[in-house]
């Protein structure tokens, strides 16, 4: 493995992250993949909208689950472009998060194809959807409305717990919302 491979993706610091536990990995990797393959339209459709606030908001959520997968050279460069955004301006930062975002996404499809492994019953969107807030928000991580609307047609609440759920996210309390997906 190349250094670059290495600085794009980090698979040991991954596995360690799920404890050893690479078809769990692989599954969250593809599950990344699927939500951020399209990454670059959305930021690109924000930025011609002169909507930096959005703007930052996604490429923070994608920094924080990049930094928890190991994914160090994407982490860096979300750094770079939300401070660029902060100030209103990408310069050079949002073309090198495009190339690193590219990058990582065939870096890490690689790793998953390689390392898929079959696994009997396979666990259902819904339940993958589920498990990726679980986790995402024991990391405390900042759920973003639009990823907040993603997951909620999969977790099967009421609309009044769905809501009490937002509204819990919404309040950074992550122990309330943990309580009602669990």
């Amino acid at each position: 493995m190349s250094g670059s491979v290495i600085s794009i993706f980090d698979a040991k610091f991954a596995i360690n992250q799920f404890s050893g536990n690479q078809s769990l990995l692989v599954q969250i990797l593809e599950k990344f993949i699927k939500q951020y393959q399209h990454f670059d339209k959305l930021l690109l459709e924000c930025l011609q909208q002169d909507n930096f606030n959005t703007a930052k908001q996604e490429v923070h959520t994608i920094k924080g689950v990049s930094g928890n997968l190991g994914m160090k050279a994407l982490h860096n460069a979300c750094k770079e472009l939300e401070d660029n955004l902060a100030s209103q301006t990408t310069d050079a930062s949002l073309k090198s998060f495009l190339d690193v975002l590219e990058q990582t996404l065939t870096q890490i499809q690689l790793y998953s194809t390689e390392n898929d492994v079959e696994v009997s019953p396979k666990v259902a969107p819904e339940q993958d959807d589920k498990a990726l807030l679980i986790a995402a928000l024991k990391r405390s991580e900042f759920i973003s409305d639009s990823k907040m609307q993603s997951f909620g047609p999969s977790l099967n609440l009421s609309p009044e717990k769905l809501d009490e759920l937002k509204q819990a996210i919404d309040n950074l309390d992550y122990v309330s919302a943990l309580q009602l997906l669990e």
